[in-house]
């Protein structure tokens, strides 16, 4: 019996991963509360879920708190645009759903740019934690990242679906479950279900890069190869 509660034993490590868990969630929730600032809050919570989805056993408060303060700034106004947009078709939508039979083609546009915002909030805070970028920079690589990788943006999706499905459209008893779970430990283990699928992404356009930039790195040096070669020519003719 006391083999199971050894440091390096499998429950104690289980144990250890869930109470860290919990702990991730719970600051999530509080630094969410004044809701300004549930942008720092969600890249954040990206920030400590990526180490954790990349096995990287992070100190789960500290990290917290440091990419809280130091992403607070961007990821505020990015988070009060995509606020204001998503209130603006809100507003579109209900107006729209006044207009009747007649306002087919805008309920049409609205659903597919309301499809295209949420995509986009599925990576725009897992980039901004990964990534030291500008606001506009982080736009639209989420936008192209969840267009590129739509089979992947959608089985994201499906794992936000399906806890707000059950609370939407279940049993009381099933919300209260629901929603129990999530304010004790959901929401860090979708963003960590999230981020292990997202991480997979990032390394594949990081490999990308690292190749392009060493297809460039090449093409230089031959240049530069060129150069010194046409110059000790015409130094040798002379």
């Amino acid at each position: 019996m006391s083999s199971i509660f050894r440091v390096e034993s499998p429950f104690t490590e289980l144990m250890s991963k869930l109470f860290d868990l919990i702990a991730l969630n719970i600051l999530f929730l509080l630094c969410c509360l004044p809701i300004v600032t549930v942008g720092a809050s969600c890249t954040a919570l990206h920030s400590v879920a990526l180490k954790i989805a990349n096995e990287d056993d992070p100190y789960v408060v500290r990290q917290f708190l440091t990419a809280f303060r130091r992403n607070f700034r961007q990821a505020t106004i990015s988070w009060l645009i995509v606020l204001a947009v998503g209130v603006l078709l809100y507003v579109d939508s209900v107006f729209a759903a006044q207009v009747g039979a007649g306002g087919f083609l805008m309920k049409c546009i609205l659903a597919l740019i309301s499809t295209l915002y949420l995509f986009v909030l599925l990576y725009l805070f897992p980039i901004q934690a990964r990534y030291n970028n500008s606001m506009k920079a982080n736009l639209l690589n989420a936008l192209l990242m969840a267009v590129r990788q739509l089979p992947k943006t959608l089985l994201l999706a499906v794992t936000i679906v399906i806890p707000l499905g059950v609370m939407l459209y279940g049993s009381t008893s099933m919300f209260l479950v629901t929603a129990i779970c999530l304010l004790l430990i959901g929401c860090s283990v979708i963003a960590c279900i999230h981020d292990k699928i997202i991480l997979g992404i990032f390394k594949y356009y990081e490999e990308l890069n690292r190749k392009d930039a060493k297809a460039e790195e090449r093409r230089i040096q031959r240049e530069e190869e060129r150069l010194l070669a046409e110059y000790d020519r015409e130094h040798f003719e002379q």
